[in-house]
């Protein structure tokens, strides 16, 4: 059963960037669980414009479980101009629609890390990428 709200982050790795996948943690499971018997299921997330991007949330069918999103993260990988370092977040939250269902909407967003020198301070902020366009 999914939780009312839930939110997981990683860095972003070399294999992130560079593959048509982003290896996600497998807590992930506890908060999107598959139907019995299946192992892939499409999703939208909303960026921070309220932009959707569909992404196949997929794990393998037999072994160890390692979640990932596959079709559509390459595209918003190359939207956003990703880097290796930066912080991947996705969480998700439920709400009633019109028709009195509960229903997960999810969120995803990316931050990093600049290096700034303001008064010859240097100071670290984190920026979402989405103002680094």
């Amino acid at each position: 059963m999914a939780m009312p709200h839930f939110k997981i982050s990683k860095l972003l790795t070399n294999t992130d960037i560079t593959t048509r996948k982003l290896e996600l943690p497998t807590l992930i499971l506890e908060y999107i669980p598959f139907m019995k018997g299946d192992h892939s299921m499409d999703l939208k997330a909303a960026d921070i414009w309220g932009q959707e991007w569909e992404l196949h949330y997929y794990t393998r069918p037999t072994g160890q479980k390692c979640p990932v999103f596959t079709t559509g993260w390459r595209q918003f990988d190359e939207a956003k101009r990703l880097q290796v370092g930066d912080e991947f977040i996705f969480y998700g939250h439920q709400v009633r629609v019109a028709d009195g269902e509960l229903k997960m909407l999810y969120m995803i967003e990316v931050k990093r890390l600049i290096s700034m020198t303001f008064q010859g301070e240097s100071n670290i902020i984190t920026l979402d990428v989405e103002y680094l366009a």
